[in-house]
């Protein structure tokens, strides 16, 4: 019998992925939950939030258990310990490692938590409550980041079998590039002066984000993110839709390159057909 949720302890987020998952479409949704648990303290930050520290410790501590049960998950393959996989573990274990010390800060935090009166305003990230939801944002940062580029040299150890569940179908240089920005966590979209795409510091096109939404590789999570510039509006963040991790997966340690057409055989160039003619 399955346990209704508690809606007093929602979790902040949720991932759309299939099931059951392969060890690298597993730590792709990991990535994505740790930029949408980013995402929310951002916002708390830039004051389109409201101050929840038992629900970040509560997101906290299904981080550090997920990403320990992907490191057993990769375990299981039983990859050769060589590099660059045994460093691909290693960042993994320290993902781990690092979202228990933002655990500890969030549950800091939570008995610093401001008195009624204050939860409008926006936390003080150098004093009390601000602070040690701070320390807990930076122990987090980088963590999509490194978990994709830890399963890129995963995935390239692996069987296809292991890699991906879905038939992938030809992504040129860009589309392959957006799917990885996208997975980083690196890619939002602001409507306010028009569809403007951020990203970190590879460009992703609007007209590649629209190919891929309509693929539907990605999708967009309205008003998840801070505004660009103070006074303006949250952004959207752009994520992997279970297909988007399926795909990715299966190409994300494939090489940048651009898909070309079937070549037609070479044609045999006149001058041999009339040597051999006259064989």
């Amino acid at each position: 019998m399955t346990t209704p949720p508690d809606p007093d302890h929602a979790p902040l987020f949720h991932v759309v992925a299939p099931v059951p998952l392969t060890p690298v479409e597993r730590l792709l949704a990991l990535a994505d939950l740790y930029t949408q648990h980013n995402d929310r303290i951002d916002l708390l930050f830039s004051g389109h939030a409201h101050p929840a520290p038992d629900a970040y410790m509560s997101s906290a501590h299904r981080l550090e258990r997920e990403a320990l049960a992907c490191i057993k998950d990769v375990r299981q393959q039983h990859l050769p310990a060589i590099e660059p996989v045994a460093g691909a573990v290693v960042r993994l274990k320290q993902t781990a490692y690092l979202t228990s010390g933002a655990t500890r800060y969030l549950t800091a935090a939570q008995q610093a938590l401001p008195s009624q009166d204050a939860e409008d305003a926006r936390p003080d990230p150098h004093r009390g409550f601000g602070q040690y939801i701070r320390l807990a944002r930076e122990l987090t940062a980088l963590a999509p980041l490194a978990i994709v580029e830890s399963a890129s040299h995963i995935a390239h150890r692996l069987s296809a079998r292991a890699r991906n569940s879905s038939t992938v179908t030809g992504l040129d240089a860009a589309q392959h590039n957006a799917l990885l920005e996208v997975a980083r966590g690196h890619i939002t979209v602001a409507e306010q002066h028009g569809h403007r795409v951020h990203g970190h510091t590879t460009t992703v096109t609007a007209e590649v984000l629209r190919h891929l939404e309509a693929q539907d590789l990605v999708t967009r999570q309205p008003a998840s993110t801070p505004p660009h510039f103070p006074g303006g509006v949250p952004r959207d963040r752009v994520r992997l839709t279970a297909l988007g991790i399926s795909t990715l997966s299966a190409v994300i340690d494939a090489p940048l390159h651009v898909s070309l057409p079937a070549r037609c055989p070479s044609p045999v160039p006149a001058a041999a057909n009339a040597t051999r003619a006259h064989r």
